[in-house]
């Protein structure tokens, strides 16, 4: 899983509905070392060192650079990031059913309400 940092807070970035909302990241400013794939999941880290999960929706091709759109997901515990990032099961409940159950909770939290 790759981690990418981002210039501005997560709900700036997405334009204030914080996870779900969708926003685009340059490659040639992401600092990673491979390209990315559609549905391939990786951690966001904003200016405030928050962690969110994220997964790659879409991706948009220039002459200059590929452009990643991503839609964010829920913050996310440090030691969930450290398990997500080194990819080693440490044996806890906190592996994909954990993350499954973050993610279901983040879009829960920020449905709107009816009205």
């Amino acid at each position: 899983m790759e981690l990418i940092a981002v210039p501005v807070r997560a709900a700036v970035l997405t334009d204030g509905p914080g996870a779900g909302g969708e926003f685009v990241v340059s490659h040639s400013e992401s600092g990673l070392t491979r390209g990315l794939e559609i549905d391939e999941q990786v951690v966001v880290v904003d200016p405030d060192g928050e962690f969110h999960a994220a997964s790659v929706v879409d991706l948009e091709f220039s002459l200059e650079d590929t452009h990643y759109v991503l839609e964010l997901g829920v913050r996310l515990p440090p030691d969930t990031v450290r398990e997500r990032l080194s990819g080693v099961d440490t044996g806890a409940p906190a592996g994909d059913d954990l993350g499954a159950l973050l993610d279901l909770l983040g879009r829960l939290r920020d449905r709107p309400e009816p009205s």
